[in-house]
């Protein structure tokens, strides 16, 4: 596996993120004083931010890899923050983080998925291609009986939050920016067909265990006709009969799929203000759901990947897919279907900050072990 030579990790854009880190975010940390906990968190973000300006971490080091996920990491709490301090002035409110969460899940999400098939065909590409899409699925049904295995005696209300969190990981959100970071415009390619598996498995299993009991006939309308499984069809359509799609509709598109991760960050961070932060923090079986995450599925999956002989890219853009945090979207499948919406921000969010430390590391065995 091979970086670009010439790949930094201060570019342009994450340079202007840590000047406002070291210049407004030091102020808001200062002067806004929502609590403790808050202040604690920003602070936290800048410290490493100054550590960052001050070391020019050439690619393929693991202090490389550590920024990469650190950025992104920073991003998410962020928005997080926003979020919580909109619930405590009452701006986000239980109606709204609904209103969010199906905004997420039927209308942002599946133009997220409808962009990742507007990429160039190329035959070159599609033995690759069926590697991605063969360890996906397979990876994804190891997912699944791991997390049934460990998951299924647990209380009704946590046990889908729990089997969510173990299956699906942020590869969208956090994943495509690591990606395209580590392994260029390649690697986003390859990634938005596993992405294609993801949302199948998402709006299919994911959605039977949060949508309650239902005949087979209903059961399957929700799986096949939902606004994200179309979204792959018609990509799909369009990715293979090459069908010419004007820079319009991609804008359009791409629009309102960029809404995908602020939304649920903020539906995150509104339901965050209606909790303790003490109470997240000291939430043993978060951590339980954090470890099987970020440590037991991603190790799972560079197994797999070794043991099927995958090409390496192919089989790198899997297990760095899963070595992200807890997809967000556990949180609006709980908040719209009625289940513990409070435990699943808490999962999300746990998850995400113990990334931190996990997903470099896991990058890092994995150039190790896959060569």
């Amino acid at each position: 596996m091979e970086f670009p030579d010439d790949w930094i990790v201060s570019s342009t854009s994450e340079q202007a993120t840590l000047d406002f880190f070291q210049g407004g975010l030091s102020y808001v940390g200062l002067k806004i004083k929502i609590e403790s906990q808050i202040n604690f968190t920003i602070y936290l973000f800048y410290v490493p931010c100054r550590l960052q300006r001050y070391f020019n971490f050439e690619g393929g080091s693991i202090l490389a890899e550590f920024f990469i996920v650190l950025n992104q990491v920073i991003i998410l709490f962020i928005l997080i923050i926003i979020g919580y301090t909109a619930g405590k002035a009452k701006i986000i409110d239980s109606t709204a983080t609904k209103s969010l969460s199906a905004i997420t899940l039927y209308i942002t999400n599946p133009m997220m998925v409808l962009g990742a098939f507007f990429i160039d065909f190329s035959p070159d590409r599609m033995v690759n291609v069926l590697w991605i899409l063969g360890a996906g699925a397979g990876t994804f049904l190891i997912s699944i009986l791991v997390s049934r295995l460990l998951y299924r005696r647990f209380d009704e209300s946590k046990a889908p939050v729990l089997m969510f969190t173990a299956i699906f990981s942020n590869c969208g959100n956090m994943g495509l920016p690591m990606l395209k970071s580590l392994f260029g415009d390649e690697g986003v390619f390859y990634a938005s067909f596993y992405i294609g598996v993801f949302y199948i498995v998402l709006w299919s299993y994911g959605f039977m265990l949060f949508g309650g009991k239902g005949t087979k006939k209903e059961i399957a309308k929700k799986v096949l006709v939902n606004p994200s499984i179309i979204a792959v069809y018609i990509g799909l359509i369009i990715f293979i009969f090459r069908i010419p799609v004007h820079s319009t509709i991609k804008e359009a598109v791409g629009y309102v799929a960029d809404m995908t991760l602020p939304v649920a960050m903020l539906t995150i961070g509104g339901i965050i203000s209606t909790l303790s932060l003490p109470s997240v923090l000291s939430d043993r079986l978060v951590y339980l759901a954090s470890g099987v995450r970020l440590i037991l599925m991603p190790m799972l999956a560079l197994i797999f990947v070794r043991i099927i002989g995958a090409p390496t890219l192919p089989g790198a853009v899997v297990v760095t897919a899963l070595a992200m945090p807890a997809a967000a979207m556990a949180t609006a499948f709980s908040e719209t279907f009625n289940k513990d919406s409070a435990f699943a921000s808490k999962c999300v969010l746990v998850s995400t900050l113990l990334s931190l430390i996990t997903t470099p590391l896991m990058v890092l065995l994995m150039v190790k072990v896959m060569g």
